[in-house]
């Protein structure tokens, strides 16, 4: 072998050459798909330069010579397999010769040196700036305190390298960095971090440092993802993990120590864990906790733990000039509502002129929000492109992942990064290369107003501690500049600290898991900084009302409930809309609208684009927008994804026509990314819902609430054996991640017109993937180069399955639509809003430029006059919130839901006036319909707004919209309904005002809705005990306990087991049949007939109750002296109507602090302050016999009758089983006989759809007309038995 044999024409065989020595299996050390393999050809390249210039130079075996200095050599079977067929090839004058061959292998080992060589660098100058860092110092303190006391705070300024270099110390003791733990080291470390970002990151890093990239023994955890294996040893995980953890081991038993980070930022969970950890270490005396935190306050924490130790680091600064450049008076009212960017290009000039570009530094801008990075981001790209010398980037938290990537990278020579960015990287992200900070001195913070109930976005004045922080963002890596736009006066005037977190957000969700943790007083709870108890005894009052928990014995009981909400990690609203869904078996459709509600928003707002970029978003988004509610346009664009995805990975086609797209072009197929950005999508968002709804499925199958069967991913666990593809894909996708890349000016143009022009020349991310899933053999995903995300969607979720769901979704007919809004209305209650009276004029005339109904007004009971969100769908389709006029009375019969259901309509109605009348099921019965002349106000379709949020930025929005019917929501969630002696006045919550014309139909609609309720009730009630029931079964199990204890009668008893259980299920499956068939039934019959909707104002509330006298004795003589009035009088004063007296026996009684009968604990009858009422009023049904005069017993005999709804409004009979215990003794909608099968009467579904059943009174067959219940209730009138 000569040198001259390594200028062989190498790259003319470089196909057969990669599969030599590149291959493509698990064994190869270069995979041809890696940098280090293109690295290779440019390593090939350079070193025939240098042989080319030796040899001409008369030099020979210079390659030789390295051969004998090679710190690694390597044997290659494939090439002497190829050397020995070539020899036999009638081709073999084509290929190269041996010589070559062993040149090429010994340039190929020459490269793995090279590679080896390189890492070693690296390593040692990775341990030199560890060695340097100013924590390294105090590493034997460290270990040394900790030895002695049980809790340690680190302070260390920015840059002391705590976060990374605190738990090797702790994994590795008193030795080496290296794999063998020395005395004082721990074995098990858990570190918090306040954000999820920051616990992926850091794990790579410490993994980096401790030469275990590949192995598992340093891992995060984080919600949808986690590397954790049993061999972990240093587990980063965000605060509300450790939080759960503790839940099912309050003595997190698995940690030898507990490191919590970033302690300074107070987020509640911090404050909630200091105050938990503070109770641990009592009990667990072994245990040790170090506290890192920023030199902020430090002495607070200090304190509250005994006076434990603090070790001070300083940080690594570099000198910081200080400038301090106020806004000018005019720049001040610029700024009112807007931000003026004037100073912000004034400050890049000064830059420009008086720093060299040959100096390297770039800018990073503190803003308060998303609306002032998008203000001044326009002006300095038209200044950037002018100068040709700044790269514009924006970062804030609602960015992808690839464009925050963006600010790690490096700007060419004599070009500047100016980095606009929130309060995100005040603490959480570093950046490199730093020297100019410019520091606003504002940002946006959340706080929580308890008597409005609604969450303000605010701009306040930083804190002096924030300020130096972002000072010290400018002195990382070198001497820096920090310009501050206010005064010194501002500064000095500036809070020390910014205020706890738990002081600003509603407490719900933090006390429930406390009380989950078996903590008795919330209110004694060690706090650092307690929150005020007024906003404890509020939670604790919303937890009541939700029914998560009781008071039993002067204790609070966390009921099944309550511990499902808290198994959720989800607001409240959703979790409850996720129990309701799995009550009426719409649990597909609810965990797509769950999983919109919980994630911020996949759809870029309209504020994100300008000019005709934002008309043309609106006009792509138009086809998915659906005219019930944001959440339901959410839903329609992510089933539209999902079927685009399983289409362009041939998933729907699998199984017989696989082999068209097995081919390289996407002919047919939609390109996915260009349709997300035409429509504003953010498909990491969308990930992100996939990943949450099987995650709530998964919730609600462990909880026994879903049924195995009905879950994704039972169904893909013939495709484990790709999983070890998926981590390989996470860990190349880390890896490339950490690589940067050297910015251009191109990234200064908008992202939309750069990808469009990557689209027509790289191949596209479902087109990889399509080929890969279509190959013969999955073994590897080495050379296929599938996006990560795409390759998770493939394996871990069943996308099929999705595909099919979508599909299903978007053909829903009217009632099941009506009864997802009922799921919903369930969640959101009581966050409902009423529009104002004046929107039809603001609709008609004031239309804004955002959208028609820009301008309505709304109001909520605790606040007044609150609008709807810019990107609400609503704005742009105002007419469906308002009643239709022109509508005609239907006839007396409810319609049968059987008819509804022949209606098809999808959710997303694009005919928004077709929607509307599809909501009152547009078929006609035989009869003709009556026209009818409604009074003013009054209407059969009156609409509200559920609402999931309530935010007020520049002023309050309701956030994540959805109509729904008014008096079905009210009658159905109400916590407090009052009403007049005879229901054409209901007042619901004492804010809302329902009058109706048809008194009987009134009357109709609340006994269906107390046998609803009452329905639902015991539904849940026994899904809840069978729940627990699960729950005792497993524990007994494992323990060996339970229906088999191994004795003789173990086949009795398992018997005796299967037959209660399967009983148990077949009860509440019948439950839910009917439930659903009677919701669905109730919602299309227009209950209550035509009605009028009002808020009440103040004033009207004043003298809203009767307040009923207790004195009996005046009761019974106003009572004598009442019916002595004579029966003609036109026109009755009711203002002191006596009530009579309720019998011990019915179950009646007063209610003392509103007057009238208390039916149920949310119903109280003729509790309304009397009115003038008119003897003549007549009622719309002519089958009802009108009174000649008014009865004074009549309300009391109307609260009698709807008692009696109560106690045989069931379905089923009370069980025996104490686990099984319903609300009501008997619930069957009548009383069967005695010699009558309960099976008989309720079991047959198919009788039921016929539209007849039997009365159990007197046997006879009914009709059922409308809904069962008001079918039952006609023929009880005239049911000789019941009259008798």
């Amino acid at each position: 072998m000569k040198d001259e044999d390594a200028l062989a024409d190498f790259l003319a065989h470089k196909k057969r050459l990669t599969d030599i020595f590149f291959p493509n299996s698990k064994s190869a050390i270069i995979h041809h798909d890696t940098s280090a393999y293109d690295e290779f050809w440019k390593f090939l390249l350079r070193l025939q330069k240098i042989v080319r210039k030796s040899c001409s130079e008369g030099l020979d075996g210079c390659l030789l010579s390295k051969k004998s200095k090679l710190n690694i050599r390597t044997s290659n079977y494939r090439l002497e397999d190829y050397v020995r067929h070539s020899d036999v090839s009638r081709h073999s004058h084509r290929s190269l010769a041996r010589s070559e061959l062993d040149c090429f292998h010994l340039i190929y080992d020459m490269y793995l040196d090279f590679l080896l060589k390189r890492k070693f660098a690296r390593i040692v100058k990775l341990r030199i700036d560890q060695s340097v860092l100013p924590i390294a110092n105090f590493r034997t303190e460290l270990l040394s305190t900790l030895s002695k006391h049980q809790v340690v705070i680190v302070a260390g300024d920015t840059g002391c390298g705590k976060s990374t270099q605190v738990p090797q110390y702790l994994y590795y003791g008193e030795s080496n960095l290296n794999d063998t733990p020395g005395p004082n080291s721990y074995q098990n470390i858990a570190v918090t971090q306040p954000r999820r970002i920051a616990c992926i990151s850091l794990a790579a890093r410490v993994s980096t440092e401790m030469l275990n990239e590949r192995g598992s023994k340093v891992g995060y955890q984080v919600r949808f993802e986690r590397s954790r294996t049993k061999a972990t040893r240093i587990l980063f995980l965000t605060e509300g993990l450790l939080l759960r953890q503790m839940q099912r081991d309050p003595f997190l038993n698995d940690y030898d120590v507990i490191v919590l980070d970033e302690v300074h930022e107070r987020h509640w969970q911090t404050d909630c864990l200091l105050g938990l950890v503070k109770c641990l270490i009592v009990v667990r005396p072994k245990l040790r906790v170090v506290l890192m935190s920023a030199t902020i306050n430090v002495n607070t924490f200090a304190k509250f733990f005994n006076d434990c130790p603090i070790i001070q680091v300083p940080g690594r600064l570099y000198p910081i000039d200080l400038h301090y450049i106020p806004l000018s008076p005019v720049e001040i009212a610029n700024t009112t509502d807007r931000i003026d960017p004037a100073p912000y290009i004034r400050l890049l000039r000064r830059i420009d002129v008086t720093y060299p570009a040959t100096e390297r530094g770039d800018l990073l801008i503190f803003l308060s929000g998303m609306a002032d990075i998008q203000a001044i981001m326009e002006p300095a790209k038209a200044y950037a492109e002018e100068t040709k010398r700044w790269i514009i980037l924006p970062l804030h938290s609602a960015l992808s992942a690839s464009d925050q990537e963006k600010v790690f990278h490096v700007a060419p020579d004599c070009v500047r990064k100016c980095i606009l960015s929130t309060n995100i990287a005040e603490t959480s992200l570093t950046i490199d290369g730093i020297r100019f900070v410019a520091d606003s001195g504002k940002v946006k913070e959340l706080s929580w107003d308890s008597k409005a109930r609604m969450r303000c976005l605010k701009e306040f004045s930083i804190s002096k501690a924030s300020a130096n922080q972002r000072k010290g963002r400018a002195g990382r890596t070198g001497p820096g500049v920090c310009y501050r736009f206010y005064t010194q006066e501002d500064y000095d005037n500036f809070e020390a600290f910014s205020t706890p977190e738990i002081r600003r957000v509603p407490l719900e969700t933090l006390v429930l898991q406390m009380l989950v943790m078996g903590l008795p007083d919330i209110k004694k709870f060690p706090f650092i900084d307690p929150p005020e108890m007024k906003c404890i005894d509020e939670a604790l009052d919303i937890l009541k009302s939700h029914g998560a928990i009781i008071p039993q014995n002067n204790v609070l009981t966390v009921t099944p409930l309550g511990q499902l909400l808290s198994d959720i990690p989800v607001e409240f609203s959703i979790g409850r809309m996720l129990i309701m869904a799995s009550l009426l078996r719409l649990t597909n459709p609810v965990l797509s609208l769950a999983a919109g509600m919980a994630i911020q928003c996949p759809l870029l707002p309209y504020t994100a684009f300008s000019g005709a970029e934002q008309t043309r978003r609106i006009d792509a988004l138009a086809e998915y927008e659906s005219d019930h509610g944001d959440a339901f346009t959410l839903v329609n664009v992510f089933d539209e994804w999902i079927k685009m995805k399983s289409e362009a990975t041939g998933l729907i086609k699998q199984d017989h026509e696989l082999d068209e797209f097995d081919n390289d072009n996407d002919k047919g197929c939609t390109n996915i990314k260009r349709w997300c950005r035409r429509i504003g999508a953010q498909q990491q968002r969308l990930h992100e819902m996939v990943r949450l709804r099987s995650q709530f499925a998964q919730l609600l199958k462990d909880s026994g609430l879903l049924d195995s069967k009905s879950t994704e991913s039972d169904k893909n666990l013939s495709r484990t054996q790709h999983f070890k593809n998926l981590n390989y894909a996470r860990r190349s996708e880390r890896m490339k991640s950490k690589r940067r890349r050297l910015l251009t000016l191109q990234d200064n143009l908008s992202e939309n017109s750069e990808s469009e022009k990557e689209d027509h020349h790289v191949e596209s991310d479902s087109s990889k993937l399509r080929k890969w899933l279509s190959a013969s053999s999955r073994s590897s995903i080495n050379s296929s180069n599938v996006p990560v995300q795409d390759l998770e969607l493939v394996l871990c979720y069943n996308l099929s399955s999705l595909a099919q769901s979508a599909n299903i979704q978007q053909n829903m007919t009217q009632a099941d639509l009506q009864l997802l809004k009922v799921v919903l209305a369930g969640g959101m209650y009581p966050q409902l809003a009423i529009g104002d009276s004046a929107n039809a004029y603001r609709v008609a005339n004031r239309g804004g430029t955002a959208g028609a109904g820009a301008e309505m007004v709304f109001h909520t009971k605790n606040k007044g006059f609150v609008t709807l969100h810019p990107n609400d769908v609503f704005v742009r389709k105002p007419d469906v919130l308002f009643p239709e006029r022109n509508l005609k009375k239907r006839n007396n019969n409810h319609p049968n839901v059987s008819k509804v259901q022949k209606s098809q309509t999808s959710l997303s109605n694009k005919n928004s006036k077709q929607s509307r009348d599809d909501d009152f099921d547009d078929e006609q019965t035989e009869e003709e319909n009556i026209p009818e002349v409604l009074p003013s106000g009054f209407a059969y379709d009156h609409q509200l707004l559920m609402y999931l949020d309530l935010m007020e930025t520049t002023k309050p929005f309701l956030v994540n919209t959805i109509r729904v019917p008014a008096l079905p929501t009210l009658l159905l969630y109400c916590r407090e309904v009052d009403t007049n002696a005879d229901i054409s006045r209901i007042v619901f919550d004492s804010w809302l005002e329902v009058r109706l014309l048809d008194v009987e139909a009134a009357q109709r609609a609340v006994a269906t809705t107390i046998w609803l309720r009452s329905t639902t009730q015991c539904l849940m009630e026994y899904e809840l005990a069978e729940c627990l029931r699960r729950r005792d079964q497993t524990l007994t199990g494992d323990s060996g306990d339970g229906c088999d204890n191994g004795n003789t009668t173990t086949k009795t008893s398992t018997k005796y087991c299967s037959s209660k259980k399967d009983e148990n299920k077949r009860k509440i499956r019948r439950l839910q049949r009917i439930l659903s068939h009677s919701l669905a039934a109730f919602l299309a019959g227009q209950p209550g007939g035509a009605y009028s909707i009002k808020r009440l104002l103040a004033a009207d509330v004043k003298q809203l109750f009767r307040k009923q006298d207790n004195n009996d004795n005046n009761i019974c003589e106003n009572q004598s002296q009442f019916k002595s009035m004579p029966k003609t009088c036109k026109k009755i004063n009711v203002d002191d109507i006596p009530l009579q007296e309720p019998d011990h026996e019915s179950g009646i009684t007063f209610n003392l602090f509103k007057g009238g009968y208390q039916v149920t604990d949310y119903l109280n009858i003729d509790s309304l302050y009397p009115e003038m009422i008119s003897v003549e009023g007549r009622s719309s049904v002519e089958d009802i016999d009108e009174p000649e005069y008014y009865d004074p017993s009549s309300s009391y005999n109307l609260a009698v009758r709807l008692r009696k709804q109560i106690a045989s409004g069931s379905l089923n009979e009370a069980s025996s089983d104490d686990n099984y215990k319903c609300l009501n003794e008997n619930t069957s909608l009548y009383e069967p006989n005695k010699n009558e099968n309960e099976e008989d009467c309720f079991e047959n579904d198919d009788f039921l759809d016929e539209g007849k059943t039997t009365c159990g009174t007197c046997g006879k067959f009914i009709k059922i007309q409308g809904t069962l219940q008001t079918s039952m209730l006609r023929h009880r009138r005239n049911c000789q038995p019941y009259n008798d």
